[in-house]
C-alpha cells in the first residue's frame, strides 16, 4: 500500500507539457508544474526562472503604488523630475524602501518618445552604476530595428541590467522581436504580446491569430520569454495560457505561454493605491467577449471606449461621460487640422466649457468668486486666480496638496502676484512668503497675503502675468495642472493629459470633494 502511495506521489509530483511544434521537428517548449503536498501547483517556466518569480507580472500602469513589489515589474513615477539629481535621489530612494531585500526592479521608456527615451535611457544606466537595483529594462510602445536593439542591448549588458522586455504591437513586431532574440541569443529578451484588446494602444491585432502565425519562430530562440496579457482576472483564465491549452481550439498543438501580465485586474486590488471610486468603475463594467471587443473603436461597448492618446495612439477607456466627451472631441476638434482648430475651438467656446465644467475631470479655470465663468483669464482678478488655483490643487477635506509640485504653482503664482502689488502706495517690498512651506496648509495664508495686497482683489490680469500663468501651469517637471485654462492650438494637450493625473496613487482629482461623481473620471481599462 506504502508502496502504491509513494509511487502514485512520484507521479504526481511533476508534470511535463512538451509542445512538438509542427515545420520544426524536436523543438520542444517545456513547462514544468510541481504539485506540493497541499494540493497547489507551483510553476516553473523560463519567465519564472529569469525573474526568481511567481509567472504574473503587474504592467507598468499608473495607480498600483506599493501593490507593485509583490511583482518583478515596477514603474517610476512620471511625475518625478528626472534630469534633477536631487529628486531622481529621492525617488531612487523611495522605490528602495517599498520593495523587500533582494527584489530587483525593472524600468519601463515610451520608445515611441525619442526626447524621453533619448534622456531616459542614460539614466537608468546611470542609476544601476550607482547601486540601484534594477535588473530589467522594457523598451515600450515600439520595437527599435535589430541595430538601434543591438546597442540598447550592449548598454544593458555593460551597465549589469540582466534582460529587456519589448511589447510588440502587429505581428510583423513580434517577428522583429524575434529577429532581436536571434542577433543576441545570449541575453534574455522577455517577449510582452496583449494584442488590441488589452489597453488598445500597442495593438489593433486579435490577440491570437498573430501568436499562431509566429510561436513556432518564437519558440526557435531560447531566450524568449513569451507573456501573455489580454483581459485577465482570474485563476481560471490564465491557466490556459499557461498550459498552452488555449491552442487547442484552432486545432494545434499546445502552446503554453512562460507568464502572464495584469493591468486593470491589479487596479482594482486592495493592495493598489488607485481612487475606490475608479476600481468601482472599472468592476462594474460588463466587458465583452473576444468577438466584440472591436466594436469600442466605434461606440460604446461593453462599458468600454477606444479614444486617441495625446500621443496619437488607441485607448481603452471605461465610458463615463468623461471618456464620452473625449470621444466626441476626437471626432470634432481633435479630427481637424491643427491650423483650423482655433477657428472651432472659437465659434463653440460656450458650449466647449460648459462641457468641460459639467462632464470633465479638469474643469475650466476662468471662474469668478461668484461662481460666474468668464471665457478669458484676463476677466480675473488676481485674488479669484489664486483662490481658484487653491480649490481646484488643494483638497480640503483630506488636508493635501494633489501633488507638492502644485503647491509649488501655487507659491510661484504668490510671487508674482506679490511682485506686482508690493511697494505699492507706500507697503514694504519686503516679501511675505519667504517660503513655501505655510502653504501647506494655504487658506490661512493666502487670506493674510490678500489683506496685505487688497489691490490684487480689484485688480484683473494684465497681459504679460496672463502668459506667465500658462507657462508655469504646464512647466516641465511638475504634476498637470488640473484645470484647462486657454482654448487654444494646445487644447489637445491640456485636455488628453490628464489621464496621467488621474489613476495615480490617491491623487485623483475625483477627491477633491467629498461629493465626487466617478462619471467625470477617466477609468483605463482593457475588456
Amino acid at each position: 500500500m506504502d508502496q502504491e502511495v509513494d509511487s502514485q506521489a512520484r507521479q504526481d509530483s511533476v508534470r511535463h507539457v512538451l509542445v512538438i511544434l509542427h515545420a520544426r521537428p524536436f523543438v520542444l517548449t517545456p513547462l514544468s508544474t510541481l504539485v506540493c503536498s497541499d494540493g497547489k501547483v507551483q510553476i516553473d517556466s523560463t519567465f519564472s526562472c529569469l525573474l526568481g518569480k511567481l509567472p504574473i507580472m503587474v504592467a507598468g500602469i499608473q495607480g498600483q503604488g506599493r501593490f507593485r513589489q509583490r511583482y518583478p515589474q515596477c514603474r517610476l513615477p512620471r511625475r518625478t523630475r528626472w534630469w534633477r539629481p536631487l529628486q531622481r535621489h529621492r525617488c531612487s530612494r523611495e522605490i528602495q524602501s517599498l520593495i523587500p531585500p533582494g527584489v530587483g526592479i525593472t524600468l519601463n521608456s515610451l520608445y515611441i518618445n525619442p526626447c524621453q527615451f533619448g534622456f531616459q535611457f542614460p539614466l537608468w544606466q546611470e542609476m544601476k552604476h550607482k547601486g540601484l537595483p534594477i535588473e530589467g529594462f522594457c523598451v515600450a510602445a515600439g520595437i527599435p530595428s535589430t541595430e538601434k536593439a543591438a546597442e540598447i542591448i550592449g548598454a544593458l549588458r555593460d551597465a549589469g541590467i540582466k534582460h529587456v522586455a519589448f511589447k510588440p504591437g502587429p505581428a510583423d513586431g513580434i517577428r522583429q522581436v524575434v529577429a532581436i532574440a536571434a542577433t543576441n541569443p545570449d541575453y534574455p529578451i522577455i517577449l510582452q504580446w496583449t494584442g488590441g484588446r488589452a489597453g488598445g494602444h500597442y495593438s489593433y491585432e486579435d490577440f491570437h491569430q498573430p501568436i499562431l502565425a509566429t510561436y513556432g519562430s518564437i519558440r526557435s530562440h531560447p531566450n524568449i520569454s513569451l507573456v501573455a496579457g489580454s483581459g485577465f482576472g482570474d485563476g481560471e483564465g490564465v491557466w490556459p495560457y499557461i498550459t498552452g491549452e488555449w491552442a487547442l481550439e484552432y486545432g494545434v498543438q499546445p502552446m503554453p505561454f512562460d507568464g502572464v501580465l495584469f493591468g486593470s485586474w491589479a487596479m482594482i486590488a486592495k493592495e493598489a493605491h488607485t481612487s475606490d471610486s475608479v476600481k468601482q468603475l472599472l468592476v462594474q463594467a460588463p466587458g465583452v467577449d473576444d468577438d466584440k471587443w472591436e466594436q469600442t473603436y466605434k461606440g460604446e461597448t461593453g462599458g468600454v471606449l477606444t479614444v486617441q492618446s495625446e500621443l496619437g495612439e488607441h485607448i481603452h477607456k471605461i465610458a463615463t461621460r468623461a471618456v464620452k466627451l473625449w470621444k466626441e472631441f476626437d471626432k470634432t476638434v481633435f479630427k481637424l487640422a491643427k491650423d483650423k482648430r482655433q477657428a472651432w475651438l472659437n465659434a463653440n467656446a460656450d458650449s466647449v466649457i460648459e462641457k468641460l465644467n459639467c462632464n470633465f475631470a479638469k474643469p475650466w479655470f476662468a471662474q469668478k468668486k461668484d461662481g460666474t465663468v468668464v471665457k478669458d483669464l484676463g476677466d480675473l482678478t488676481y485674488e479669484e486666480a489664486v483662490l481658484r488655483l487653491v480649490r481646484l490643487m488643494y483638497v480640503k477635506h483630506q488636508s493635501r496638496w494633489i501633488d507638492i509640485s502644485l503647491r509649488n504653482l501655487l507659491g510661484d503664482w504668490l510671487r508674482r502676484v506679490e511682485g506686482c502689488f508690493a511697494g505699492v502706495n507706500g507697503k514694504p517690498k519686503q516679501s511675505i512668503l519667504q517660503s513655501y512651506n505655510p502653504l501647506n496648509d494655504p487658506e490661512p495664508f493666502v487670506a493674510t497675503f490678500l489683506e496685505r495686497y487688497p489691490e490684487a482683489c480689484e485688480q484683473l490680469l494684465a497681459t504679460e502675468d496672463k502668459k506667465y500663468f500658462l507657462s508655469i501651469a504646464q512647466r516641465p517637471g511638475q504634476k498637470l495642472a488640473p484645470f484647462i485654462p486657454v482654448l487654444d492650438a494646445s487644447f489637445e494637450v491640456w485636455f488628453k493629459k490628464v489621464r496621467r493625473s488621474i489613476l495615480e496613487s490617491g491623487s485623483s482629482l475625483l477627491e477633491l470633494t467629498d461629493d465626487v461623481d466617478t462619471q467625470d473620471s477617466l477609468g483605463r481599462g482593457g475588456h
